[in-house]
């Protein structure tokens, strides 16, 4: 039988250390672990409130007879929303989900196009708004006049469209499309979340498979 020796000893020390920096939470293992069980936690949350979250939302690409549901947390001057916007459409075409869009403006311009947005929805025409406002720049520069724009979208225009760009409800709802970002920890833009994946960055077709989990 091996007598075990001080290197031998030395060796397991070493070993036992390098676990414990590793394993610790601020260590390269138990960082990562800390991150996989604060991510199932937030998928957690999103089952839970899943059915809440989507409920009454018409800013929808899609049909409801759609199997599942895939929420795409936006900004109408984020570019990479912008350039996702043709695949995005790509995976309504397709029939497998619905896309529920969250309005998460990051400037000022661009919390102006939400509630354009948002307003061409109470009218039923969501998608022509959000199609023109992801589309075209007619509405980032300059002053802008959203009758116009919403003509151009074939939006209705006229006194309903302007009071609701300014109306409190508009921006309640605004602010309650932050309130889910902030508690489903949504840090950037296009963030794309179903119930079995969360997807950060421009959209490509695989991560249709992720996010349906086929």
């Amino acid at each position: 039988m091996k007598r075990i020796g001080i290197q031998d000893i030395g060796l397991a020390v070493c070993l036992v250390l390098l676990a414990v920096i590793a394993f610790r939470p601020s260590g390269v293992v138990g960082g990562r672990l800390r991150e996989w069980k604060d991510e199932r936690k937030v998928l957690a949350r999103y089952r839970e409130e899943w059915g809440e979250a989507a409920a009454n939302r018409r800013s929808v690409l899609g049909g409801g007879d759609a199997p599942q549901t895939i929420f795409e947390f936006s900004d109408y001057r984020c570019p990479f929303c912008r350039s996702s916007h043709e695949t995005v459409n790509g995976w309504v075409a397709s029939g497998e989900a619905r896309v529920v869009l969250v309005h998460v403006p990051l400037s000022d311009r661009s919390a102006q196009a939400a509630r354009a947005a948002i307003c061409a929805e109470k009218q039923g025409a969501f998608v022509r708004m959000h199609d023109h406002l992801m589309t075209n720049e007619d509405w980032e520069t300059g002053d802008v006049d959203w009758e116009s724009v919403a003509i151009v979208a074939g939006v209705p225009a006229g006194t309903l469209l302007v009071r609701c760009l300014n109306a409190a409800a508009t921006t309640e709802r605004l602010a309650r499309d932050a309130a889910l970002a902030d508690r489903w920890r949504i840090t950037a833009t296009p963030t794309f979340v179903s119930e079995h994946a969360r997807i950060v960055g421009a959209a490509s077709e695989a991560d249709l498979t992720k996010l349906l989990r086929r």
